[in-house]
């Protein structure tokens, strides 16, 4: 079985968390690879891209893609984050109004945070690290639902395992 899931949260646009935040299992692992322009300097935590696989040596191999879209960006992101345009629209046009924590953004950011897996436990993983980065952003999750830490813990991490 493979485990497939994306989580676009839409947050005030700060600095990202330290990008070993993601997913910590996959950087200790024992072959993975990360792209992304994290690695850029002159971004004061303000990247845009990153991609953490984890290697297997049977091929099942664990891919976690973070891409955000900033409003105010200091330079031109990839297509993956320019897909990530339409939430902004979106909050544009009214659709979040009735979401408290979105209402008062001083500048938007949207990162869309995604896993392909065949592993429940990277993928259990990826649901805290989703978790966590609500924490850090005091951001809303607008897609595939709406939820906020409380409730994306509530729904998806407490008592929840992939089958």
């Amino acid at each position: 079985m493979k485990y497939y899931s994306e989580f676009v949260v839409m947050h005030a646009d700060e600095p990202m968390p330290d990008e070993l935040t993601f997913a910590p299992s996959f950087w200790k692992a024992d072959d993975y690879d990360s792209e992304g322009d994290f690695y850029a300097r002159g971004l004061g935590g303000r990247w845009s891209n990153l991609e953490l696989t984890k290697r297997r040596p049977d091929g099942r191999d664990s891919v976690l893609s973070v891409n955000s879209l900033r409003e105010n960006r200091p330079y031109d992101p990839g297509m993956q984050a320019l897909d990530l345009q339409r939430f902004l629209d979106y909050h544009d046009a009214g659709r979040y109004d009735d979401v408290p924590a979105l209402a008062d953004l001083p500048s938007r950011a949207v990162t869309s945070l995604a896993i392909d897996t065949p592993d429940p436990d990277d993928y259990r993983e990826f649901l805290e690290t989703v978790e966590a980065f609500l924490g850090h952003s005091g951001g809303v999750v607008v897609s595939p639902v709406e939820a906020t830490q409380a409730t994306f813990r509530e729904e998806f991490l407490d008592d929840a395992r992939p089958e």
